[in-house]
């Protein structure tokens, strides 16, 4: 079904339910099911419709992004298992492709290297978009994407932000959970999200890299949609497994609520989870944001003043 669709019937079903209460996640699952669509398609209709509070609050904040990179060329004597030094390198790899989104917007924007091959304009204005965020989400992007991207500008002699909260999914799931891979394709399918696009092997860097000008420009094309996908899938794999991993950066006070809002899309329709205590006595309050799920700890004097709020 497609949003022009819908009537005005429909739209204030979906009104309603985005005002019932209820968890996000759980009211686009309703939503997806009547509707016979999936959750990124809900959120999208809701974005039109003026009722996703999370995409207002965390615009231009969070940024979610991925790379594909080509391959280092050496010199070798022979084949099989050897030390590699650094003197045998003849061509350095480089940033083939980068794709990234603004969480919780539709557009998923792509640069690539230019035609001779050189990565600079395309990382220069990546890092311009880069130092915009409060907060970067990747895949495996603390080890890989985010020190390849770092690396890149600081040959260019680009400043870039050293102190930007990196929130990298793989780390955090292999924090919280025994799965039998923490590879995307594996996660994306066990939550039933959108999934990682296969694509035709290793013959997609040889065309690009060795191949004509059309054979470059034909496996580009499929590289850049492939980047586009992952940048996708991880962002419906970080809003699926969100509520259970904490955050980085407290969205709510960088759109100057107060502490008790939600870290995570910075609401004010939260309440008290559960009561604990640290080993040395001092009261913490478990909250959690009726709009997606997520837990956070407030101390108590934070606590009194929620309820000064609610009061009001």
């Amino acid at each position: 079904m497609k949003f022009k669709e819908l009537t005005g019937d429909d739209q204030e079903y979906i009104a309603k339910l985005y005002a019932s209460g209820k968890t996000r996640d759980g009211v686009q699952k309703d939503i997806a099911s009547k509707y016979g669509i999936n959750q990124r398609t809900v959120r999208k209709w809701a974005y039109k419709l003026g009722l996703n509070q999370l995409e207002d609050n965390i615009k231009k904040k969070i940024l979610i992004y991925d790379i594909e990179t080509s391959r280092m060329k050496v010199s070798t004597w022979w084949t099989g298992k050897q030390f590699v030094n650094h003197t045998q390198i003849y061509e350095e790899a480089k940033i083939i492709t980068i794709a990234y989104k603004w969480l919780g917007e539709d557009n998923v924007f792509s640069l690539t290297w230019d035609k001779n091959k050189s990565d600079e304009d395309m990382v220069r204005r990546f890092i311009d978009v880069y130092n915009k965020a409060d907060m970067i989400i990747g895949q495996n992007s603390d080890n890989f994407d985010n020190r390849w991207v770092q690396a890149r500008a600081m040959k260019y002699g680009i400043r870039f932000n050293t102190y930007i909260k990196s929130f990298d999914i793989i780390k955090q799931t292999k924090r919280l959970f025994r799965l039998p891979s923490y590879s995307m394709a594996f996660i994306t399918k066990f939550l039933g999200v959108e999934e990682k696009m296969q694509h035709e092997g290793m013959i997609m860097w040889e065309m690009i890299e060795n191949g004509t000008r059309e054979q470059h420009d034909e496996y580009i094309t499929k590289m850049l949609k492939y980047n586009v996908q992952d940048v996708i899938a991880t962002e419906d794999m970080y809003l699926k497994l969100r509520p259970y991993m904490g955050h980085k950066i407290h969205i709510g006070k960088l759109n100057h609520a107060e502490n008790y809002s939600c870290p995570n899309c910075g609401g004010l329709n939260v309440g008290l989870y559960k009561t604990t205590a640290t080993a040395q006595g001092t009261i913490q309050r478990i909250m959690v944001c009726k709009d997606d799920d997520v837990q956070f700890k407030v101390s108590n004097k934070t606590y009194m003043e929620f309820l000064d709020f609610k009061m009001i």
